[in-house]
């Protein structure tokens, strides 16, 4: 009996289509795709081979499928990679052959592809290094007799064909007229490079203001999305406070939330803009044009005598046909924007003449360009980190800041221990997105919570966290999330049901879902402080999150509701294996309303959940204990220190 391997191609990894037609026309492939695969599937066993399949979730319906067919989940494939070959490769891929640069792509001392480390070094890891570590991981593991694709279109199936080749395997298709597949794949290229043009449009044509008047050594804060502000506004609010101008640098982007959050701080009185401010449209339409001509003429350079696709292989393994896309477009599309990002910031630095720069991220243009800028005039950055602890995706937290200020202890532990960096880089600050929430004694916090959105106060308070789609989480777990929730509100008392709506989710397009899912009567809030829904709750409903230490640090009890059979911890805190949380499978409506009677009813069971989960959460979460101001102008001046020092 020969081995097969059957290989599908990957969900799109990073949420929901947001245009109603485009969600309808992806629901109705996904249909035709899992018919497709059951068939292919079928037509195999009967052959008489083993078959081992790589699948997504999304584009598979296992009740159908023959028995005796192993499936490997891809994205249970993709957490047993090791994170630090796909750093070294995606390293490679992503800037192996910028050895080729051009004098042109300097400014400053700045190079312009290291604003793009993060980002278009994230776009090639989602879409080749990943996939391909995964198949050659499958392929190692079961070592087939024979490959066979399903359409062979999609970037996995690709990667599968080339890694199979150079061993010497047959590959197959088995559906080499499924002219869909050949259309979706397509369509996704199209999307991305039409997001590269839509930033540089973006850019140019936002609307200007003069910049703020500015003040006596401020502090630049930058900010790319609204979540950014939990972070951002506590630190604005606190070293205010303690004397020091705040400034406030947002990045050039239509988001009506970021609109509203900026809004809100100038209401307060805090000088605030935009990057943009300080590159004019024709200076920028006129750095554009040059930049598009200079990176055409690098990229025939680049192309010329064939060494891009030499630097382009991995272990022998061409991967130049995958990968060359992708490099195009950071060429043609993205170099160009890089550069505007980098210009409006030493004009914005040079007038600003901060004393320091912070970032909450490293991984976004603004954020980076500001952060080189200042490195280049020798003025100290700081990133403030908002997350918890080291992700599966490896990044340098401080490529591009001279100190980085985090939450709790564990995540400046695995800095120190898998980055090899200074302890004396990272100080532990505290967490100034749940201050606020602290500072407010819980009786009267619940009822401002009441009130604000319009709840019953004598009902109980259930938040139920949203998750959005991506290749961990799938439309139907997401689906079979909600239902279960929406099968157990009628067996319990009335409550007060709080959706949270995750920061990467469309709120408006949610709204219809939930109503499609029974959850109808739920409050819905995108914007709303999580941490004084957290605060004022009687429990926590999520399937597993950041969201879940967060809610323990502030004495929430959490449920979470998860898939038989499948972990979500491999990426994420393990508070569900260590039974801090009640666990309740998803489907379980009784389970789940079992459960959450206990929260209401049982104080004892309450309170012991209550201890285990402050207990585990702080190893991750640090109060502020009212020393923000002072923590973060300390580092501060360490860092202006050392950086003085290196100049003498």
């Amino acid at each position: 009996m020969s081995r097969v391997l059957l290989v599908t191609q990957t969900a799109r990894g990073y949420g929901e289509f947001r245009r109603p037609w485009a969600r309808a026309l992806y629901r109705r492939y996904a249909a035709r795709y899992q018919s497709v695969v059951t068939t292919a599937a079928c037509r195999l066993v009967a052959q008489g081979a083993s078959v081992v399949m790589l699948a997504t979730r999304d584009f598979v319906d296992a009740a159908a499928l023959p028995a005796g067919v192993d499936v490997r989940w891809y994205d249970e494939e993709s957490l047993k990679v090791d994170p630090r070959d796909l750093v070294r490769l995606n390293e490679h891929l992503s800037s192996g052959w910028w050895a080729a640069a051009a004098p042109e792509l300097v400014r400053e001392g700045v190079s312009l592809p290291d604003l793009l480390t993060q980002a278009r070094g994230l776009v090639m890891q989602l879409e080749v290094t990943e996939p391909f570590g995964v198949a050659r991981g499958v392929l190692d593991e079961i070592k087939p007799e024979r490959v066979v694709l399903v359409s062979g279109a999609s970037t996995l199936e690709r990667l599968c064909r080339l890694l199979a080749e150079h061993r010497g395997l047959r590959v197959d298709l088995a559906a080499p007229a499924f002219l869909g597949a050949r259309l979706y794949a397509r369509a996704l290229r199209m999307l991305q490079r039409r997001e590269e043009r839509l930033r540089l449009l973006t850019f140019i044509g936002f609307p200007r203001r003069a910049p703020a008047a500015v003040g006596a050594r401020p502090v630049v804060f930058v900010t790319c999305r609204p979540r950014h502000h939990f972070v951002v506004d506590p630190l604005v609010e606190a070293i205010t406070a303690a004397g020091v101008e705040p400034h406030v640098l947002a990045t050039p982007v239509d988001d009506p939330e970021l609109d509203a959050r900026i809004a809100g701080l100038q209401a307060a009185g805090v000088r605030c803009g935009r990057l943009s401010d300080y590159l004019s449209a024709d200076d920028a339409r006129r750095i554009a044009r040059r930049s598009r001509r200079e990176c055409r003429a690098l990229w025939r350079r680049l192309t010329r005598d064939g060494a891009l696709a030499r630097a382009l292989e991995w272990e022998g393994v061409p991967l130049g046909s995958v990968a060359r896309p992708i490099v195009r477009d950071t060429v043609q599309l993205t170099l160009p924007v890089a550069a505007l990002f980098q210009e409006a910031a030493f004009r914005a630095l040079d007038a600003l003449a901060p004393r320091a720069v912070v970032i909450t991220s490293n991984r976004r243009y603004a954020e980076r360009a500001l952060a080189l800028a200042a490195r280049a005039r020798g003025v100290p950055c700081l990133l403030f980190s908002g997350t918890l602890l080291m992700g599966h995706d490896r990044y340098e937290f401080l490529d591009v800041a001279d100190r980085l200020l985090v939450i709790g202890p564990h995540l400046r532990e695995g800095i120190v221990r898998e980055q090899a960096v200074s302890p004396s880089k990272i100080a532990v600050v505290g967490d100034p997105r749940s201050n606020a929430a602290r500072m407010v004694e819980p009786a009267r916090l619940r009822a401002e919570v009441v009130r604000d959105l319009g709840l019953a106060p004598d009902r109980p308070l259930v938040v139920f966290v949203s998750k959005y789609v991506s290749r961990f989480f799938t439309v139907a777990e997401k689906e079979a999330f909600y239902r279960t929730m929406a099968a157990a509100l009628p067996t319990l008392p009335p409550v007060n049901l709080v959706v949270k709506v995750h920061p990467n989710e469309l709120e408006e397009f949610l709204v219809g879902q939930v109503r499609d899912w029974g959850l109808s009567a739920a409050v819905m809030t995108k914007s709303y402080d999580v941490h004084r829904l957290f605060g004022a709750a009687d429990a926590a409903v999520m399937v597993t999150s950041m969201a879940g230490i967060e809610a323990m640090a502030l004495g929430c009890p959490v449920i979470a509701v998860q898939a038989a059979g499948k972990s979500y911890e491999a990426s994420m805190p393990p508070y569900v294996s260590e039974g801090v949380v009640e666990r309740v499978t998803m489907g379980d409506a009784p389970a789940l309303a079992a459960a959450l009677r206990r929260m209401f009813d049982d104080t004892g069971a309450r309170a012991d959940l209550v201890r285990r989960g402050r207990a585990f959460a702080s190893r991750y979460v640090h109060p502020v204990d009212g020393a923000l101001a002072e923590r973060v102008l300390a580092t501060i001046e360490d860092a202006r220190a050392a950086l003085t020092e290196e100049h003498r």
